[in-house]
């Protein structure tokens, strides 16, 4: 998970699928990830657990 969080808030802001959407889910190593983005971080939702990202990409 530690690479996940080191590499969403990036994932989701400059991939274009993602730029109009605060909540989604997507697929990370063969898990379902959840997030809800904020404006100052990302939560992602990963089997039950919540981890929180903060943005550097805006």
């Amino acid at each position: 998970m530690f690479q996940l969080i080191e590499d969403v808030t990036e994932y989701l802001d400059l991939d274009p699928r993602f730029w109009n959407k605060d909540d989604g889910e997507f697929e990370y190593e063969g898990e379902t990830v959840f997030y809800r983005r904020l404006p100052d971080s990302v939560l992602l939702f990963v089997n039950g657990v919540t981890y929180e990202a903060p943005r550097t990409a805006f």
